[in-house]
């Protein structure tokens, strides 16, 4: 299966195209980019003030506020131990921006680049690294998170001594992505077998996980949860980087699968009917030729 890249490309070719051309010392050219990511997220990238020379990568994401709720101070920690002085204050309309100088180009410019593009990535890692640090300081009893990182759509986070529990809720627009997303699902399940490392996998349909009991979580017949629950081999300092790159986009990589597959099927389903249809075209025996006149007296074949 495929795993969905979890940096931007769009932003790192840009800035590698800017870098590049300030490097050889070519004169600067105006970029007004803005562009969307999955979970409703948008990017902007832009000349502040008409300033050929400076560079600004601005983000929204409509989750920022719970964010900042939830994990404030981790948060801006977080995002100013990766980018330092390249964060400024957020350009009107947008969460965070970064700020480059094309006259001053980086000697690591390569990594500024790389993080760069894991902007949305680094946003929603700081609230995971909170409950990581809570399940490494054995810390129970913490009010769980609670992320709409889509409009119909919810991320709930939970650390006990022992573990951490994500649960993620998802909508399936049609009744066969229930059926094709039970069906991954399962397999989630089957690869606990052949790795006794990967972290135990459950999925619910209409009804909320045990962990969700009392709480306003939606129901129906559309609605799945699907629950990760994280050792801390999983969530030690040596590991945390990989678990929160992989897992703060499953739900879209569970939804791309869906529709791939889907499209496979389809694909499948034509080229089989088209088989079909030759086939009976072939079968259908030729009727006896009778030959006809018209007024005129031209003659003419007829069935």
């Amino acid at each position: 299966m495929i795993l969905l890249e979890i940096n931007n490309r769009i932003i790192e070719e840009t800035l590698s195209l800017k870098f590049e051309s300030a490097s050889n010392g070519n004169k600067p050219e105006a970029v007004e980019v803005t562009f969307a990511d999955f979970d409703g997220v948008l990017y902007h990238i832009s000349n502040p003030g008409g300033d050929k020379t400076k560079v600004m990568v601005s983000i929204s994401l409509s989750q920022y506020k719970e964010f900042a709720d939830i994990h404030y101070f981790v948060g801006k920690l977080l995002l100013n131990r990766v980018y330092g002085n390249f964060l400024v204050s957020p350009e009107a309309g947008y969460n965070v921006s970064l700020l480059f100088d094309l006259d001053n180009v980086p000697a690591s410019k390569d990594e500024v680049i790389h993080q760069a593009g894991m902007l949305k990535r680094n946003c929603f890692a700081s609230v995971f690294e909170k409950y990581f640090k809570f399940q490494e300081e054995g810390r129970e009893g913490e009010k769980r998170a609670v992320i709409h990182y889509r409009d119909d759509e919810t991320m709930y986070l939970e650390a006990k001594k022992d573990r951490v529990t994500v649960v993620f809720s998802t909508v399936f627009k049609d009744d066969d992505d229930v059926v094709i997303g039970k069906v991954f699902m399962q397999e989630f399940k089957e690869g606990r077998r052949a790795s006794h490392t990967a972290p135990q996998v459950l999925f619910s349909h209409r009804e909320p996980p045990l962990e969700l009991k009392d709480t306003d979580a939606a129901v129906g017949d559309n609605i799945g949860y699907i629950t990760f629950v994280l050792f801390p081999r999983h969530t030690n300092a040596n590991a945390r980087d990989n678990t929160i790159n992989l897992i703060h986009t499953f739900r879209d990589y569970l939804h791309y699968h869906i529709k791939c597959s889907k499209a496979y099927i389809h694909t499948r389903m034509r080229a089989k009917t088209s088989d079909f249809l030759k086939v009976l075209n072939r079968a259908r025996p030729d009727a006896e030729k009778k030959e006809m006149k018209t007024i005129s007296g031209k003659t003419f074949a007829a069935r």
